[in-house]
């Protein structure tokens, strides 16, 4: 990746790289646009492959050396849901 201020290139390499885990940076050319392009793609994973999220979410995690927060539960009238 090359960056210039805010603006951003891809290598083909690297957008090919992002391609194979289903995140698009192709038309991507600042750093908000790449924020959107991850937020779009962790929104599908939520969606789709909320098992692959949360391994991923450990995964950064534990790279940084910090915890993750406490999994939210609410309870409506007395009936437990989970929240993810």
């Amino acid at each position: 990746m090359i960056r210039t201020g805010d603006l951003l290139r891809f290598t083909p390499d690297e957008i090919d790289e992002f391609r194979s885990v289903g995140l698009d940076v192709a038309r991507v050319r600042t750093i908000e646009d790449f924020g959107a392009a991850v937020a779009t793609w962790c929104d599908l994973l939520r969606e789709d492959r909320s098992d692959l999220l949360k391994k991923i979410a450990r995964a950064m995690a534990a790279a940084r050396g910090v915890k993750l927060p406490p999994k939210l539960t609410v309870y409506d009238h007395g009936t437990k849901e989970s929240k993810s």
